[in-house]
């Protein structure tokens, strides 16, 4: 599957439609992907002389043809391993989806098995014992292992939390310890807790009070990428566009990450949407179906889904994708993770991408910024 990103500005009458990556669907019956040890080294190698990033977009080209001629049957004789491979380790982001594993207490394990057993390749938790078991999720991931799904075929991601986001009577670092040792201790419990020598992906719970305050944490997990321990780094909840701008400047390690709520309160991040995609972040998304019944009810929303026999929920996470961002579900239905991953091989036409983008410029709240209309 190419997933497309949607531009359009009033001074234009259709979607112009850019390929800003090619997101590989793989269910448990499919051929599955993820960026094993050996790539990452290989990575590590390149990345300096900048020869990476070029054989990157070779490969990448050639799975997307491969997989064209191929009419979206994704099979060993069909689509290389190696070429597979590559495009996985250098775009794990760009998977269509991410499983959240927020409030899921004791039942983590076994939703976050069953979330891969149904096709789901990233995840995302985070070193929260307050809201996260990431301990479980990591015993999730030994139990995948033995049934012959192993760590190199899933994309892990989690968060370092600072104190006013932890529970004070369950914090997984030492509260008096200085900021940039809180980080590093959250860091190695994080990797204890997944059972893993690799974090794909490293994100900032929340900002901190102040911008130095934020890039001091940066700053480790800046070390923490130099060494080899995550692979990117991101921040979450964070909706003041100039943070964000100011991290994104002042930072050595760019984040690859800015994961929101998705709602009318923060205009739909429209500035800060539109400043991902210039800038090649990923724009993650939560409570996308819960904070959205409005848009989930809107006839364009429903004309779509009547036209691709789904439910509105995969229409609304179609959008997203296509429009180069990353929902994330938590569901703990097993029929809802499968309505949703529908998502994945759906295609919304230039007129239903706008007509229902649209619909985030008539919800837009009060503090969101210019026009929503802007991005798509």
């Amino acid at each position: 599957m190419v997933a497309f990103c949607y531009f359009h500005s009033p001074s234009l009458l259709h979607a112009s439609a850019v390929v800003v990556g090619a997101s590989l669907w793989l269910s448990n019956s499919s051929l599955r992907f993820g960026p094993s040890r050996r790539h990452r080294q290989q990575v590590d190698a390149s990345a300096a002389s900048g020869v990476w990033h070029r054989r990157v977009a070779a490969s990448s080209a050639a799975a997307i043809s491969t997989v064209v001629r191929a009419r979206g049957r994704y099979n060993r004789s069909a689509v290389s391993m190696a070429s597979l491979g590559r495009v996985a380790g250098a775009q794990g982001n760009r998977l269509p989806f991410l499983y959240g594993t927020a409030w899921k207490k004791e039942a983590t394990t076994d939703l976050v098995v069953q979330a891969v057993r149904e096709g789901f390749r990233g995840i995302d938790t985070a070193c929260q014992p307050k809201h996260y078991r990431e301990d479980l999720v990591g015993a999730a991931i030994a139990r995948l292992a033995r049934e012959g799904i192993p760590r190199e075929e899933l994309w892990l991601q989690t968060k370092f939390t600072p104190m006013r986001g932890q529970d004070p009577a369950n914090v997984p670092y030492d509260p008096k310890a200085p900021l940039r040792i809180q980080v590093e201790q959250s860091i190695a419990q994080s990797v204890r807790n997944l059972g893993t020598d690799h974090i794909d992906s490293l994100v900032l719970h929340s900002p901190l009070p102040t911008l130095q305050e934020t890039l001091e944490v940066w700053s480790v997990f800046e070390r923490a990428v130099d060494n080899g321990t995550v692979g990117q780094l991101g921040i979450s909840n964070c909706y003041d566009f100039e943070t964000f701008k100011g991290l994104f400047e002042q930072s050595r390690v760019k984040p690859k990450v800015l994961q929101n709520r998705f709602y009318k309160d923060s205009g739909y991040d429209s500035q800060l949407r539109a400043f991902c995609l210039e800038n090649g972040v990923t724009y993650q998304t939560f409570w996308t179906l819960s904070a959205n019944p409005n848009v989930l009810k809107a006839s364009p929303v429903v004309s779509a889904a009547h036209r691709l026999q789904v439910t509105a929920a995969p229409v609304l996470f179609r959008w997203l994708i296509q429009s180069g961002h990353q929902p994330l579900t938590g569901t703990k239905s097993r029929e809802h993770m499968r309505q949703d991953l529908q998502a994945a091989d759906l295609q919304l036409t230039s007129a239903e991408m706008s007509a229902i983008g649209e619909l985030f410029c008539e919800n837009e709240g009060s503090s969101g910024g210019p026009s929503g209309c802007s991005v798509q």
